[in-house]
């Protein structure tokens, strides 16, 4: 994890659109003006010609990342809670070197020097990250969302606003935890599972699942 306070600018184009996109081209706002050398100069999108008075710089699919300046970074929005497997997999699609993409943490947000932080996340306002925590590339950690010691959260995870994470959880790729809910420690959560809003987890959640209520219970797969 390295925030960068050095005297050049880090320049980051989001690839995403309106949605998760402008979150983080808020949160990278907020880091510039608390004083990290980074800042959000466009967008990559298929669709969008211009988002919230930034710049469409290219699309996604079509490899425009290829065109731009060597150095400038990257960070993957194209979040979606159902197709969590396709969007990742344009990810690997696009085959943009990990180096190339950035890390981006609100100012706010509280991150114990024991844990681990990968590459391409976003960490939004108020998110707490305990000690020897792991969160894998490509996740995105929303709004006051807890993160429990020792927990092992892998690639592309999406943790909604307010969401409680226990300690010593594993959660596998691409699942998506919802707004509001809570998960009991020393579980698993399957890969591309969903978690939705407001939920109790008291038990392991297999791949594909969708869970729930309180407590939890599956109403459905993605497979």
């Amino acid at each position: 994890m390295e925030i960068n306070l050095k005297n050049t600018t880090e320049k980051i184009v989001i690839i995403g659109g309106s949605g998760n996109g402008t979150v983080i081209a808020s949160t990278i706002e907020d880091c510039k003006d608390d004083g990290q050398n980074i800042e959000c100069i466009g967008f990559l999108n298929d669709i969008e010609k211009e988002i919230n008075g930034y710049p469409v710089l290219g699309g996604i699919r079509n490899m425009d990342w290829k065109k731009l300046p060597k150095e400038y970074k990257f960070i993957y929005a194209m979040s979606s809670v159902k197709k969590s497997a396709d969007r990742y997999q344009l990810l690997l699609d696009l085959n943009i070197p990990i180096e190339r993409f950035a890390t981006v943490i609100h100012p706010s947000s509280i991150v114990s020097k024991k844990s681990k932080i990968g590459t391409g996340v976003a960490l939004m306002p108020l998110t707490l990250v305990s000690p020897n925590a792991i969160i894998g590339n490509h996740s995105h950690m929303l709004a006051q969302s807890f993160i429990g010691h020792h927990a092992e959260i892998g690639e592309m995870v999406f943790v909604a606003n307010n969401a409680s994470i226990g300690g010593f959880i594993k959660i596998k790729n691409g699942a998506h935890i919802g707004s509001n809910s809570t998960t009991i420690e020393h579980i698993s959560i399957g890969e591309y599972s969903i978690i939705e809003l407001g939920s109790v987890v008291l038990k392991d959640i297999k791949d594909y699942e969708t869970v729930v209520g309180n407590p939890a219970r599956v109403i459905g797969s993605l497979k």
